[in-house]
């Protein structure tokens, strides 16, 4: 369970208990140093952090056999620390063979608040042993299909009514997944692991390792699609649209960490979101529903405003506001751009809203689902 960057000072948790048990350990334990060892600690960041890490875990793979194998726990939700960890793994001579996402945190134990990982990416590691090389380019189908793999072995585990994975469990199986490609290959021909090192942290540079981690994550959410899309609907979905979709999907789900709407919306690739949230607080964080949104900003020059989602959260609130849905279907009709073959778009987003209604976790969605609901038949109908 290594430290994490600059997360985790495991020196001060010792001296935390220390500070009670020292002279009780000495007292039974004379031959035990009673020390946290502050002056040997890994800490910080940058390359000496680094170097520090890759001469740990090259010792301990140079004292394991051939077929040994170690098990490392990791908790990040940092691109950049996943491509240090692949950096300093591969640096070390060990490659990653299986990974597995755990819940390691549970909302009864009142002990923690504020933003914080739910789940822990246990990572098998063995000895590379082989002489394989690649070009970059050549690693993508590769990376895809693992995540895809590693997507669907944790589905045929999860169970329907109880899940036990949410999407930011997914994700960070989709980090795990990019690891397993990467480090499965002695040589990367685009990559010099010591070059990469040794830039690390320096202002506005991208390794190409987290390029390759950052495509894992798009690649899984395009596969996590939600339940009422099929696949072409959701990819010509715009990114606004899909991050806004996941979002209320994760709601439906009871999950309303904030932290969990910034990964998506990095996933997604979208920058400016905060304005979409009505609450953004740490463990408390939600989504706007079309009231809260009124007939605000819609038109305007962003991509949400203009999108089709935003023209059906327009049309649910005319219907609610005026208690007839053919005000709703009216005003789509005249406001939203190709609406008649935008219409199988439409229809499927407001059955997936519809669905909010029968939600214990979406009573502030009620009303508007019950529109949603109304309002699908209805242009479903339209021109019938």
């Amino acid at each position: 369970d290594p430290p994490y960057a600059d997360a985790i000072n495991y020196h001060e948790l010792s001296e935390f208990f220390l500070a009670w048990d020292k002279k009780m350990l000495l007292d039974i334990f004379p031959d035990w140093y009673a020390d946290s060892k502050r002056a040997l600690a890994v800490k910080g960041t940058g390359e000496d952090f680094n170097q520090s890490m890759i001469e740990i875990y090259k010792n301990l793979a140079d004292h394991m056999p051939d077929d040994g194998l170690q098990v490392v726990m990791f908790t990040h939700q940092s691109v950049s620390v996943w491509a240090d960890l692949t950096l300093i793994l591969w640096a070390a001579g060990l490659k990653v063979t299986a990974a597995w996402t755990i819940a390691t945190e549970t909302e009864s134990s009142g002990l923690k608040d504020g933003n914080y990982v739910k789940g822990t990416v246990l990572l098998v590691l063995r000895k590379q042993l082989s002489d394989a090389t690649a070009f970059l380019d050549e690693l993508y189908p590769e990376i895809e299909f693992e995540v895809k793999r590693q997507i669907d072995s944790m589905r045929e585990l999860d169970e329907g009514d109880e899940p036990n994975f949410s999407d930011t469990d997914y994700i960070l199986a989709a980090y795990a997944a990019a690891l397993r490609v990467l480090t499965s290959y002695k040589r990367i021909e685009d990559i010099d692991i010591q070059r990469e090192l040794s830039k690390k942290g320096q202002k506005g540079y991208v390794s190409p390792v987290e390029n390759v981690i950052e495509e894992a994550v798009r690649i899984a959410y395009d596969y996590l699609i939600p339940t009422g899309f099929d696949s072409f609907t959701w990819k010509n979905l715009s990114s606004e649209e899909r991050f806004y979709i996941k979002g209320l999907e994760m709601e439906k789900k009871g999950l309303n960490q904030l932290s969990a709407y910034q990964e998506i919306a990095r996933g997604f690739g979208v920058k400016e979101y905060k304005e979409l949230l009505q609450s953004a607080k740490a463990n408390h964080a939600r989504l706007k529903t079309p009231k809260e949104f009124g007939m605000k900003n819609i038109g305007t020059n962003d991509r949400f405003s203009n999108s089709i989602l935003r023209h059906v959260f327009a049309a649910i609130y005319l219907s609610v506001k005026e208690e007839n849905t053919q005000n709703g279907k009216n005003w789509l009709r005249n406001e939203l751009p190709n609406y008649w073959s935008q219409r199988s778009t439409i229809i499927s987003i407001l059955e997936f809203i519809a669905t909010f209604q029968y939600s214990d976790n979406m009573q502030h969605w009620y009303e508007e689902s019950r529109y949603a609901k109304l309002l699908a038949e209805l242009i479903r109908h339209d021109g019938i």
